[in-house]
Order: structure tokens, then sequence, then C-alpha cells
């Protein structure tokens, strides 16, 4: 299931059996710890009133307290396993959507919006808003479902103790935490706010904490900085203080409506100076109903931190929508064939700088390499980018002499395999990350696709073979390795189009022929273009673009 508008309604939704499944057994879990109490007080009461009679039924009421024991342990565990399979299915649609919204971006933006702190903001904001179902949703759930067997069990003893738990239950359910919503959402936010506004002050005081010091400037800065903390320490005193009045307000409720309960089943006899029971209420099941009422304030508690967990999803909701674009239109161009192409006046240029490679003209046939030659930050990775679509770009391109805009065009793009000086390599088996460029592709043709980039032998020597995992960014990967493993990741997609920035880079002669020969036989393409600070002969045959 994709996910395809972000709100707490449609993350709730997003899985159904999960939610269901977790939300019914933790239902169950919660009105049999509650009868399990209630149960027992009654069976205590009524052995008690009994006097140890012999014809008391013992077995029955203890069978049924087992019983309440077992479906509270089970449906404990039970909710447990689904909500947080129901939890890692919410990580996963939100993951799949971060995913979609950086994908649609501008990709001449992604590089620079990768940032450390834009990702951990991202990865903060997923945590707090998975939390929203089990910090939320769920616990009110439990509870409604534990009121609404105590009201039942009220009603039954007699009807005027069922009223006032009614009234309990608004109260508990609903009154305190719209007020708690109310009074305290703004405050999170403030928190929340208050809180990256310091991070980042922190973080800049390392990098000029020297210049600051030099220059005199250091008193203020702190004065500032001190300002900040007092007011976040302000505003989480004001949180602790909600939280505080939300437990006492949910245990105030709870003693008065024993207190009522009481008042409302007891009467004064003068005649013999006793309280007493008023008729039609037994004795045993008064007791039980009492107890039960304490053992539903235990599931009210969790209810005091639900304005926080749900200020806290709502903050992460609204900072990860701010990474949301709108869909692009789809391409309608189709292209059949490239035949050629060419560039006039073609300059790739990064923003907003505007810098990079100089003005060139060129065009290309099937049939022709490109060997793009230049000294370091002469701006050739920058060309070969743009020659991508994956680079902003000045000058013209055209595609069998037609003018086509190259920049993040997938028609044009379907055509093309590009080997940055930097690849990535995802934290996948080998042969999925050799899949990306061609997932049809059987397992004959990616260990052909290793042995063209002389990998096969290593993949066979792996603990499990070509589908043994890869640590995150190939850390456990030589850059020789990195570089191989990228390329035949394109090799395997057979491209007519092939651009390579330093292939050769970190490797050896033997290692370097290698991967010639494959570029020359059978992994061939229509046209090569490639970068190398390695003389090699493949630059005898190709033609030479001097920046």
């Amino acid at each position: 299931m994709k996910l395809h508008k972000l709100s707490l309604k449609h993350l709730l939704t997003a899985s159904l059996t999960g939610l269901v499944m977790s939300g019914l057994l933790g239902v169950i879990s919660s009105i049999a710890g509650v009868a399990l109490l209630g149960v027992s007080g009654w069976f205590i009461s009524a052995a008690g009133l009994a006097g140890g009679l012999l014809f008391f039924n013992y077995f029955t009421p203890g069978a049924i307290i087992r019983l309440m024991a077992i479906l509270r342990t089970a449906g404990k565990y039970g909710e447990q396993v689904f909500a947080h399979s129901h939890l890692l299915d919410l990580l996963r649609l939100l993951r799949l959507w971060v995913w979609d919204q950086r994908a649609d971006r501008d990709p001449a933006l992604v590089s620079k919006e990768s940032k450390g702190d834009l990702l951990q903001r991202i990865v903060a904001d997923v945590d707090q808003i998975i939390r929203w179902p089990l910090m939320v949703f769920f616990p009110w759930l439990y509870a409604l479902g534990a009121y609404c067997l105590v009201i039942c069990l009220a009603f039954y003893i007699n009807a005027s103790l069922g009223w006032p738990l009614l009234v309990g239950a608004i109260l508990h359910l609903c009154v305190i935490p719209c007020l708690l919503m109310r009074w305290g959402l703004k405050r999170v936010y403030s928190s929340q706010v208050l809180g990256i506004h310091r991070r980042s002050r922190f973080i800049s005081v390392f990098s000029s904490l020297i210049t600051l010091t030099i220059r005199g400037n250091w008193s203020s800065y702190s004065s500032r900085l001190h300002q900040l903390d007092n007011r976040q320490r302000k505003n989480d005193k004001q949180i602790q203080m909600l939280l505080s009045v939300a437990k006492f307000s949910i245990n105030l409720v709870t003693i008065a409506l024993l207190t009522l309960l009481v008042t409302l089943a007891v009467q004064y006899e003068s005649s013999n100076k006793h309280f007493t029971l008023i008729d039609g209420i037994d004795a045993a099941w008064f007791v039980g109903l009492l107890l039960s009422l304490l053992a539903l304030n235990e599931l009210m508690t969790p209810l005091a931190q639900l304005f926080l967990a749900h200020a806290q999803a709502k903050v992460g909701l609204k900072r990860l929508k701010q990474i949301e674009v709108q869909v692009k239109t789809k391409s309608s161009l189709a292209i059949s064939h490239i035949d050629s192409l060419s560039f006039k006046n073609w300059k790739g240029v990064h923003l907003p700088s505007l810098l990079g490679s100089p003005i060139v003209s060129m065009s290309l046939k099937v049939g022709d390499t490109l060997a793009i030659i230049g000294k370091s930050g002469c701006g050739k990775s920058t060309l070969l980018s743009s020659m991508a679509g994956e680079c902003y770009s000045q000058g013209l391109s055209l595609i069998n002499d037609q003018v086509i805009d190259l920049y993040g065009e997938p028609a044009y793009q379907a055509y093309v395999s590009y080997l940055p000086q930097s690849p990535y390599i995802f934290q996948q088996s080998v042969a999925a990350n050799i899949r990306l460029g061609n997932p049809e592709a059987s397992d004959e043709e990616v260990l052909k696709a290793l042995a063209a980039v002389k990998l096969d032998d290593w993949a066979r020597g792996l603990p499990q073979g070509m589908y043994t995992f890869l640590s995150a960014q190939g850390k456990d990967l030589s850059g020789g390795q990195i570089k191989r493993l990228a390329l035949a990741r394109l090799l395997i997609r057979k491209a007519p189009i092939l651009l390579l920035d330093e292939p050769f880079d970190g490797l050896d002669q033997g290692t370097i022929e290698h991967l010639i020969t494959s570029l020359e036989g059978e992994y061939k393409p229509n046209i090569l273009v490639f970068i190398s600070h390695i003389d090699t002969r493949l630059n005898e045959r190709a033609k030479s673009l001097h920046l």
C-alpha cells in the first residue's frame, strides 16, 4: 500500500489488519485486567459473606479469575505483536513517502538537501509520528473499552450507579483530553521550535568559539544562549505542570466517582446506627464494581500524556510536509532510438553560483567513444553530469537533430547509464545492488556482469555468495570494489549511452585491461563518454575533448 496523503487519519488506516487486531486484543486485555480485579473483589467479598459455608461454590469464581488472568496476559502479548507490526508498516510507508518526495524533487537540489541535520530531523519526525497510535489512539481505545464494561456492570447492579459513570467517562475520555490539547499543543510546538533553535545555536558555537573569544563577543553571545536556555526551561516546566495537573484531574475524577457511588449505594440506619446498602444492591457485586473502578483508573493514567504525544506527532507531520512536493507531470516525449547526440555552446552549471564547466560544442554518433581530458577542477565531472541530464545546463542539446532539454528528462535518461565519481552502494545484497540496473536479470546474468568487472570470484567467496548483504554505503568495500560494483550495475542495464566518471580510479593495470575488454566486447555501448586521468588503450581509439 502507498501513502498518498500525509495525515494522522491516513496513517492510522494505512495498515488496517494490524490496527484492528492490536486494538481488539488490547481492548480484550484491558477489559480482562479490569474484570480480574473486579471478580477477585466480588469473590473475596462473597466468600466472606458466605462465612465459610460448605455449600459455597469456590470453583466457578476461581475459574473465571484464572480465565481473566490468561486473557489479560495473552491479550497483552498479542496486542504488542500486532501493534509493533502496525508500527513497522507505518515506518515503511513513511520512509517510502519521504523517498517519493525526494525522488520527485529537482535532482540538482537533492544533494544540497542531503545535509546531516536535515536527515536527522526527518528521522526524528518519523519516530514521533509512528508513536502516535501507540501513545494516543490505542490508550484511548483501551480506556473506552474498559469503561464500557464497568458502566454495563454498574447498570446491572443498579441503574442509579450507571449514570455517574457515564459522566465520569465523558470527563475522563473527552473533556480532560480536549482541554489538555487546547492548553498543551501550543507549548509543545514552542518546545520543539526552541529545541531546534537551541541545537543550531549550540552547534554554531563550536565553529565560531575562537573568533567570538578573540573579538570579545563571547559574553553577548553567551547571554543569548542563556536566554534560550531559560525560555526552554520555562516552557518545559509548563509542560510538566500540565502533565501533573492532568494526572491529578484524572485521579480526582476517579475519587469523586468512588465517593459518589458509595453515597448512592449506602444508607445510614438510625435504628441500629449502622451503614447498610440500599435495597437491591448486592454487597459482593458492589465491592467488585468499586475495585473495577480502581483498576480502570490505571488505564486512565496514560491519557495524561496523550496531549504531549499528539502534539509531537502533529509537529512531525507539519515539518515532514515541508518537504512535500507537487508530483511532476510525466513527460510526453517519446524517443524510439538515439542515433546522434549533439551539444552547441553547452555548459554544465551548479546553482546558485552558476559556476561549472567551460562552454563546449560537440557531436556524437553511434560507434563514437569520447574521452574528456583536463586538469583537476576544470569542470569535467560537471560537464558529464549535465550530459546525463542530472545537472543544470546552458546551451542547446539535440537528439537525432531535434532540440530536447536533457535535464530531468526520463525519456532520454532511459537510454543513458551514468557512473558518477562517487557512486552509491545500497545496504542490500550484492545481487540486489546489481539488479537495480535490471530487475529481471537472472543469477547467470548477474554473475556475468560481475565477471565483466572482475568481481565474480570475490562474490563467490562471500559467506552467502552474491546474496551476501553489504553494509551501508558499501563501508566494507574498497574504493575500487565500489566503482566496479556500480559499473556492473550499469553494464547489466545495457543502455545505448554510457557515461563514466573516473571508472579506472584505484584499480591495478590488470583489472583496468579487463574492464576495457568488457567495454569493447559484449557490453560495448553505442556511445561511450568517459573521464580518466589514467592513460589507457581505450584513449587510443577515442576522440578527445580538452577542457
